[in-house]
């Protein structure tokens, strides 16, 4: 009888931990701490702004951005976390102010975007998207009509500026956790260069440049499957530097 019951709290142990770890690893896919912090904050009253549930990291750098100079010789890289952890200066050897915040989407961009128009900067590099689909589960229509909003802001409010539509980036279902169906991307990438092409701005191709040979982001880029490392930054600098113009002293 004390064998059955150590048993049974042996199995109980071991099913509890299966379950954390399962948990765990789907909140990790999901986006970690931050999806954790949003599902959290969805259970608050429904009488909270709708904007609430951004993580405090958004708030920090959205406030930050907001005390910064401002100047109309800016040039300026705006996107998720795959921009915000470039060290675009010293990339590039230009003055190039990083405008990324890690677990942006494009309604997120749309919340801050004020704070670029107020600028007016001569030049904007775009990538946004892969979190839509990834961490708030968007279809690729509703991604790409979110994104038509923030280029048409940007036409409206500051049509001097020049902008260039830079691809979502592929992600790599091997390395890690599964993100997302390459497939998705490509399309992402098809309606980007539709709509780069409908406001008269520049798409830049930085997808096929990363890519192995099924069609995944290159392990040699990644640790995560996600994001950059140090290579696929010079990659990308690569690109889209010959499309920079320094800023006016």
């Amino acid at each position: 009888m004390i064998n059955q019951t150590q048993n049974f709290l042996l199995l109980s142990c071991i099913f509890n931990i299966l379950f954390f770890i399962a948990i765990a690893l789907f909140i990790a896919k999901k986006g970690g701490l931050s999806y954790l912090f949003n599902k959290v904050l969805h259970i608050l009253p429904e009488n909270k702004s709708k904007h609430f549930d951004y993580p405090p990291y958004y708030w920090h750098k959205k406030s930050q951005f907001e005390k910064l100079p401002l100047s109309e010789s800016d040039i300026i890289m705006l996107g998720d976390s795959i921009t915000d952890e470039g060290e675009w200066t010293e990339l590039l050897g230009l003055n190039v102010k990083n405008r990324g915040i890690s677990g942006d989407t494009t309604e997120r961009i749309l919340h801050r975007l004020n704070t670029i128009l107020e600028s007016k900067p001569k030049q904007i590099f775009l990538m946004i998207g892969i979190n839509d689909l990834i961490n708030d589960g968007k279809s690729v229509t509703a991604t790409l009509e979110q994104y038509k909003n923030i280029l048409r802001d940007l036409k409206e409010k500051t049509p001097k500026t020049k902008v260039f539509v830079q691809s979502v980036l592929p992600v790599n279902n091997k390395v890690y956790l599964y993100w997302q169906d390459n497939n998705n991307v490509l399309k992402i990438n098809s309606g980007l260069k539709n709509l780069a092409k409908e406001f008269n701005y520049e798409y830049i191709d930085i997808f096929s440049l990363l890519l192995d040979s099924e069609n995944q982001l290159d392990a040699q880029y990644t640790v995560d499957g996600l994001h950059l490392n140090g290579q696929a930054y010079l990659v990308w600098k690569t690109v889209i530097e010959k499309y920079m113009v320094a800023p006016e002293p």
